[in-house]
């Protein structure tokens, strides 16, 4: 697996860079590259924008248990639901 600023942070740093990506999601679409767990690399063009996305529906009565280390986000192209763990984020590009 590609080594990451994620994989090389402390627990502080870990907990900086989560808030900080979600903070620019929050604000509009995010191009993120990442490692799928098959290896292929992936590019989404996501948000958490609540003026793009969608909001969640929950389809079933199952309780999922909260997961720090995975991101899940509107992907804009697929027009879904997404996630990818912050672990195999490679590169982050965003227009200011």
């Amino acid at each position: 697996m590609d080594k990451t600023y994620y994989s090389d942070a402390d627990e502080t740093g870990k907990a900086d860079f989560r808030d900080w990506l979600k903070g620019m999601l929050h604000l509009g679409p995010v191009k993120v590259t990442f490692r799928k767990q098959n290896g292929d690399e992936r590019v989404m063009n996501c948000t958490l924008s609540e003026s793009i996305a969608v909001p969640h529906v929950k389809t079933t009565d199952r309780v999922k248990e909260v997961n720090l280390e995975v991101c899940p986000v509107w992907d804009i192209d697929k027009g879904a639901w997404r996630s990818f763990n912050y672990e195999s984020v490679l590169k982050i590009d965003m227009e200011l």
